[in-house]
């Protein structure tokens, strides 16, 4: 009886164990999709959790230009090889700024740092309703898209 309780336990224990470090879900609860989400306002940190790594952008709006600071957070992968230089803006106009290399210190499981983009940052926020972070190749996932509301 007691090596039947025991099993029971331990199973339970892995189960909990791999639904806390295997969370494909965002914070809504649904899965993770490369669709675009309603946007959050300006200010407002946006987090995607999946493909092993959670990633938490942090955009105070369009008086702080095309800058967004990324934070990346493992505890499977090294992120030190990434520089997010495929990472994009779109707004709904459908126009795109081009990131620069990622200004971010190495860290091993932990990175964090301001993601710039190229082009003229004012034209791209001037009327537009929201824009989006579309991040590529971050962890076991595609893409990942992140939204701000930028203006009505």
């Amino acid at each position: 009886m007691q090596r039947h309780v025991r099993t029971v336990l331990v199973r339970l224990v892995l189960t909990v164990l791999l639904a806390a470090c295997g969370s494909s879900t965002s914070p809504s609860g649904s899965p993770e999709a490369s669709g675009s989400p309603e946007p959050l306002a300006a200010s407002a940190p946006q987090r995607s959790e999946g493909g092993q790594v959670t990633v938490v952008a942090t955009w105070t709006g369009p008086a702080a230009g095309a800058a967004i600071d990324v934070a990346l957070d493992t505890h499977s992968v090294d992120l030190d090889a990434l520089d997010l230089a495929d990472a994009t803006l779109r707004n709904d106009r459908g126009e795109t700024l081009t990131a620069r290399p990622w200004a971010a210190p190495k860290g091993g499981h932990h990175r964090q740092g301001a993601l710039t983009f190229d082009r003229d940052a004012p034209g791209f926020f001037a009327g537009a309703k929201w824009m989006e972070l579309v991040l590529v190749g971050v962890g076991d996932l595609p893409e990942r898209t992140l939204r701000w509301e930028v203006g009505s």
